[in-house]
């Protein structure tokens, strides 16, 4: 069952989380920038260790284009999936399809005075009175309020119209959360394959200075 409200996606869109998504992707392109022209620099710094050390920066580099890419796509797909909840509501402020069956038990009661307020538009009741002539005589007439009874009914056809907006929309409340879900659910696929690779770079083992030993003769 899905459940949206306005004031929670409006709270989420304006959240530092897609902010942060974009610094971080900011970042990552600096990052990357610096070590494509450390690795890049084969003219000043020359040797096999270098030339390790470039390897090695380079594995570096690649998952940090992997994050880079995954940060862009993540607040794209959060931004595109709270839009599509937020559109979808429109001047709405929730939709619970856990309140469907309370509605159509709302409009189903709705329908039945409707049904009955029409019925009494045509009820009729007799009465008697005495004429001029002295005497007494038998009329037929509306037993209700004729103009009362269709502003009842004018008012009860709006709140039927209502009901069926919202059924309506809850009815394919689902559809669109489903939709919202899948586009995130995608996105955040990458995160496992960007801990994939995070997790398969081996650091390279710890260099230690050591000073070389020199014999002083006299």
């Amino acid at each position: 069952m899905a459940k949206v409200y306005l004031d929670e996606i409006e709270a989420a869109l304006a959240s530092t989380t897609c902010s942060s998504l974009k610094t971080d992707s900011s970042e990552s392109k600096d990052i990357h920038s610096s070590l494509h022209s450390f690795i890049s620099a084969r003219f000043r710094l020359r040797g096999e260790q270098w030339d390790k050390v470039r390897t090695k920066l380079q594995t570096y580099d690649e998952a940090l284009q992997q994050r880079m890419e995954l940060a862009t796509k993540l607040e794209e797909a959060i931004t595109k999936a709270l839009q599509i909840l937020k559109d979808y509501l429109g001047e709405d402020m929730m939709l619970d399809t856990a309140q469907l069956g309370e509605y159509q038990k709302q409009r189903t009661i709705c329908q039945n005075s409707i049904d009955t307020l029409n019925h009494m538009l045509t009820e009729t009741e007799e009465y008697s009175y005495t004429g001029a002539d002295g005497k007494t005589y038998t009329e037929t007439r509306l037993k209700y309020d004729s103009a009362a009874i269709r502003s009842q009914i004018a008012e009860a056809e709006a709140t039927l119209k209502e009901l069926d907006r919202i059924i309506k929309k809850i009815e394919g409340l689902d559809e669109v959360y489903a939709k919202a879900e899948a586009i995130l659910k995608e996105a955040f696929a990458g995160i496992d394959t960007f801990k994939s690779s995070v997790e398969a770079i081996k650091p390279s083992g710890i260099y230690k200075y050591q000073p070389t030993e020199t014999t002083v003769t006299t």
